[in-house]
């Protein structure tokens, strides 16, 4: 009787036990079946071809976009015998996409842009982030793509870059055949004023005068046509920078200057690291000082203050630099930042472009500048930098 009673209770616990497991089984098939179709759904709708391949390049398995990328259908990339992914590769880039598989064939991720010719015979651009299989913790022969067409971006790029070459060429162009007549009229000028240089005629004084003037405007005009053409086409790496050094370095070389305007200069505290390039920064700072020299108001002491202003954001520096010149004009204060464009100066030397090439170098790094004034009492030049938070003193 008890051996009875046990195995009836081996079997209910056999049933339950066999119960459970048919449950967890008919789970993981249910799990299965919905990743699947999770991923089939992914692979099926997104525009990028997603491929199983051997690092040697043939195609072991292909989501259906890459019908569309390639104009080939799924059965002709199946059925190719050479390497599919290198055989429609265009011939320049076909050593660069044999660099990335070897380096993907050793166990590292890459990522490569490169042209592919299409069934139609369009060449495409195509761009690739690859990954190695790892299998039993070391790399296998199989490999992940994610193929992206970038055509579009790529033929976006060339075309800006075009424009960029052929407007710096054509500046340049255009600058050098303006200089070469310059210098030809002055030095006219020139003799023209020697050869009356012994004689007092007050009928020519005037014309030389104003032709002289007209001649360094001139000047002032092509070298700020330069001067944009440079800014604007020059590029350069951004690191963090101590702007304490930066702008000890713009005092001291504008000491002249400031000494001869009997001019202050305060740094009012400790200013912050930010990102940029030393040479740009150089620059924005010293064209905000030399024009704060420039424009200052004669009937009263020069008095300028560099400071760290107040910002909203942990991750962006405002640096002011104030002074008390002469003030801005309402109707101005967009039109100084902007080519050729002067605060209705006329009497003092300039070609105007000095705050439009430091709004564009400002724009280069991530910054910008704005301006607060009242005429009569000075100006507020606002420049807005990224903070370099980890190279804080």
């Amino acid at each position: 009787m008890a051996l009875l009673v046990l195995a009836v209770l081996v079997v209910i616990f056999l049933s339950v036990y066999v119960l459970r497991l048919l449950t967890q089984v008919t789970e993981l098939k249910r799990v299965v079946r919905d990743s699947q179709s999770r991923y089939k759904i992914l692979t099926d709708n997104v525009a990028a071809a997603v491929m199983l391949h051997k690092t040697s390049g043939s195609i072991l398995w292909c989501s259906p976009y890459t019908e569309v990328l390639t104009g080939y259908s799924l059965s002709e990339i199946s059925a190719a015998h050479e390497s599919f992914l290198t055989a429609h590769v265009h011939e320049d880039d076909l050593e660069s996409v044999q660099h990335a598989l070897a380096i993907v064939a050793a166990g590292e991720p890459f990522q490569c842009r490169y042209r592919f010719y299409h069934k139609s015979g369009l060449c495409l651009w195509l761009e690739t982030r690859t990954v190695p299989v790892i299998e039993n913790d070391s790399p296998s022969d199989v490999a992940l793509s994610i193929t992206l067409d970038v055509t579009a971006s790529v033929h976006g790029q060339l075309k800006v870059e075009e424009r960029n070459r052929d407007l710096n060429e054509f500046t340049y162009m255009v600058s050098h055949d303006l200089k070469a007549p310059i210098v030809t009229l002055r030095g006219m000028l020139e003799i023209v004023k020697e050869q009356f240089a012994h004689k007092e005629i007050s009928e020519i004084a005037q014309p030389t005068e104003h032709m002289e003037k007209a001649i360094k405007r001139l000047e002032n005009l092509v070298d700020g046509v330069l001067e944009l053409a440079r800014v604007s086409t020059t590029d350069r790496e951004l690191s963090p920078v101590d702007l304490d050094v930066v702008i000890t370095e713009v005092l001291d070389d504008y000491s002249w200057q400031i000494e001869n305007a009997a001019a202050t200069i305060t740094v009012d505290g400790v200013l912050p690291w930010v990102f940029g390039n030393k040479t740009q920064l150089y620059q924005i700072f010293g064209n905000l000082v030399g024009n704060a020299l420039k424009y200052r108001e004669q009937s009263r002491r020069t008095h300028i203050v560099i400071r760290a202003g107040a910002s909203t954001s942990r991750r962006r520096a405002i640096i002011e630099v104030q002074d008390n010149g002469r003030g801005i004009a309402p109707e101005f204060r967009d039109a100084i930042f902007k080519p050729f464009a002067r605060a209705g100066e006329t009497a003092i030397e300039g070609s105007g472009v000095g705050l439009a090439a430091v709004k564009r170098v400002l724009e280069k790094i991530g910054g910008s500048i704005s301006v607060n004034s009242e005429v009569g009492k000075g100006s507020v030049f606002m420049v807005d930098l990224r903070r370099a938070i980890d190279s804080e003193r």
